[in-house]
This record gives structure tokens, sequence and C-alpha cells, in this order.
């Protein structure tokens, strides 16, 4: 077994590094990942894809790790996760029915987020990730944003 912590934080770097093709190159090229308001799960296209995504709406995206724990090649990370939305927010379908648009995009708010989320991130015996999933409150993010829009009453 190598060290799957190591390579969870090698992940980590990468995205505040703001280097997304890096990420690719910490992944099995079969890995999968499952993300809050998607859909579906991807593959390691998605996810640099996502990082992508993210980097466009929040170039200064920082994931800080605030505990982790690993058993065997499985690494799960509590992670704080901060930035300011100057671009422009690629919209799910989640997303377009909490902002009540049906646009694919929402424009920059301007505004900053500090939300928790959890990474799980299976590791293979060369440390390479095989699988990753992410796990936070979206509504709560899109309420920071001043997106998100409650149901009327009554």
């Amino acid at each position: 077994m190598g060290n799957p912590a190591g390579a969870v934080r090698r992940v980590l770097d990468a995205y505040n590094a703001r280097d997304p093709e890096a990420l690719r190159t910490l992944c099995h090229p079969v890995a999968r990942t499952r993300r809050p308001g998607w859909p579906d799960e991807g593959g390691v296209d998605e996810l640099v894809a996502s990082a992508e995504m993210d980097l466009v709406a929040f170039p200064d995206l920082y994931l800080a790790p605030v505990f982790s724990v690993t058993e065997g090649g499985a690494t799960m990370s509590e992670v704080r996760i901060t930035g300011t939305n100057t671009g422009e927010i690629v919209l799910s379908d989640f997303g377009r029915g909490a902002t009540g648009t049906t646009g694919e995009t929402f424009p920059a708010t301007g505004r900053s987020m500090d939300v928790t989320g959890v990474f799980v991130h299976e590791t293979d015996d060369n440390d390479l990730i095989v699988a990753e999933r992410q796990y936070r409150n979206m509504l709560e993010l899109l309420a920071q944003l001043g997106m998100f829009v409650p149901l009327p009453e009554g």
C-alpha cells in the first residue's frame, strides 16, 4: 500500500495551484467522480472539466483540509472551501431549480463563500485516485452567494 493521504494532499494542492490538468495526472485513467449537483457519476474528463469550471467561477478558490482519516486505500477529508465568485457559474438542473432560472449559467455575484465539504478519495497501490466523491451543502453555498430563491410561503 502506498500513501493514500499523500495522494489526497496532492489533489488539494492541484486545486490550490489552479492546475486542473495536474488532477488528470493524479488519477487513474478509469477513475470515477461524483459531485454535488451532478446528475450522474463521471470520469476523469468530467473531474478536470469540473475543476476548470470551479476555477472560472472562483479564481481564488482554496481548499483547506481540516481533518482527514485514512483506512486502507480510502481517505475521507473534511475540507473548508473558500472563494469569491467573480466568474460565471455553470448551472446543473439542481442549480437552475434552486436559483429559479432556466439559463445554463449564472453571472458572477461578487460574493464570497465559506463552506465545509467532505471529500472521499480511493487510491490504488500506485497512489492514483480511482474514485472521488464530494459532499457539501449546496443550498448553503447558493445562499451565501445570494443565488438561492426560497419557495414562497403558503
